[in-house]
């Protein structure tokens, strides 16, 4: 039984973990970086749109069979340190691949970084379940909106501070030197946060003994658990209109010719905005229940959209930005932390595996078709059926999603 002590103690480590992983990401960014330097070597708008579309098949394909593995571990962490090299070691692949590829041979490049990210994206989807059970058990349960706040919220403050040495980089070195540079700090943050993973204080499980398949236990859940239900069809919509987000970049750069730093300042607006956001979704989330963080999240990409649709100049994607990263955080805060509300300890694997699963898979076709759309009808197009899509997850989690927190379960 993990004492108050541990609990403590694992907030503080895991929040940092959390922070550097979420670092790493920032200089490995899938809606600002990666984009901008796919586009650098020369990919097409169906090519960039597939760097989001790994990301997001990556996320939410394998955690259907991580979460069966997560049933049979009594401890996840000893598993999870093995496993976690495959979403972090390809970062430094990535890197090399910008030093030493990206200039002589750019299609071979581009190949490289969409499988490095497709490997890394498939690591972290099949972690997913495995490690948010995890979670689950080492921190308390009165602190989950905290937690996920802290994390989150500490690695997107450290990630301005990148964001700006980022743009020294672009616009310092020649390309793409100043790529390789973010990529390698993104491998060194992946480092660090699995040193502070690694100290993780964790208790012996119960190994679930479950028969059945993947349709037979979502029927199952789906049968005990309508409001479930609801919830998924509403992260489908949402998860489907974050096609635009992924052409924010591209579409300002296209319209308005601006330079590539400006793209940097970008990524800080985001960061800053998912940093002071993170630590007001969290309490909110622990104190009046996490449907409404996810519905603030759905109304932030709606504006988000709004002023994409709209920006008479690049000032005003500043504002879309903006937005971008109160949804982020809204939806890595209250969307990691609803699921564990809705579940039953006993079954908390099914619902994380499913639950990634519904938030993420959908998002796997939002940007091919986007990049679709953009090709034949331009970037409003795409904006358009991004503000439609997540008008109709708004709504679906406004009317037809009850909070399903029972708050006089959860005490100090």
């Amino acid at each position: 039984m993990l004492s108050r002590r541990d609990y403590i103690f694992n907030f503080f480590v895991d929040s940092l973990d959390y922070a550097f992983f979420s670092l790493a990401l920032a200089f490995g960014s899938v809606t600002t970086f990666l984009p901008l330097f796919a586009r650098r070597l020369g990919a097409s708008n169906i090519e960039i749109g597939l760097i989001p579309a790994l990301a997001y098949l990556g996320w939410s394909l394998p955690a259907l069979p991580g979460a069966k593995v997560s049933r049979r571990l009594r401890r996840k962490l000893p598993f999870l340190l093995r496993v976690t090299l495959l979403e972090r070691l390809p970062f430094f692949g990535i890197a090399l691949v910008a030093t030493f590829l990206a200039v002589p041979f750019p299609r071979l490049a581009l190949f490289l970084i969409l499988f490095l990210l497709g490997i890394a994206c498939s690591a972290m989807g099949f972690l997913g379940p495995i490690w948010t059970e995890m979670i689950g058990k080492v921190i308390h349960p009165s602190r989950f909106g905290l937690y996920f706040a802290c994390g989150n919220g500490i690695g997107a403050l450290m990630g301005i501070w990148g964001s700006r040495l980022a743009e020294h980089f672009i616009a310092t070195y020649p390309f793409a030197w100043n790529f390789a540079l973010c990529f390698f700090l993104a491998s060194l943050a992946m480092g660090v946060s699995y040193i502070f993973l690694s100290l993780t204080r964790e208790e012996d499980g119960e190994v679930v003994d479950e028969r059945g398949g993947y349709l037979h236990s979502f029927s199952r859940i789906v049968q005990e658990d309508p409001n479930f239900l609801h919830f998924l069809i509403a992260r489908v919509f949402l998860a489907l209109g974050v096609m635009g987000a992924a052409f924010y970049t591209v579409s300002v750069l296209q319209r308005f010719a601006i330079p590539d730093t400006f793209v940097a300042q970008y990524n800080a607006t985001l960061l800053v905005s998912q940093a002071l956001s993170n630590f007001f979704w969290g309490p909110l989330g622990d104190k009046k229940g996490h449907k409404l963080v996810v519905l603030f999240g759905a109304l932030a990409i709606l504006l988000s959209n709004f002023w994409a649709l709209f920006a008479p100049s690049p000032w005003y994607f500043f504002l879309a930005f903006g937005f971008l990263g109160l949804n982020y955080s809204a939806i890595s805060v209250g969307g990691m932390a609803i699921l564990l509300d809705f579940a039953p300890r006993d079954r908390r694997w099914l619902y994380l595996g499913w639950g990634s699963f519904f938030s993420g898979f959908p998002a796997f076709f939002a940007p091919i078709l986007g990049g679709k759309l953009a090709d034949l009808f331009g970037y409003g197009m795409v904006f358009w059926v991004s503000l439609v899509l997540n008008a109709f997850g708004f709504f679906w989690l406004l009317f037809g999603v009850r909070e399903p927190r029972a708050f006089e379960n959860f005490v100090e």
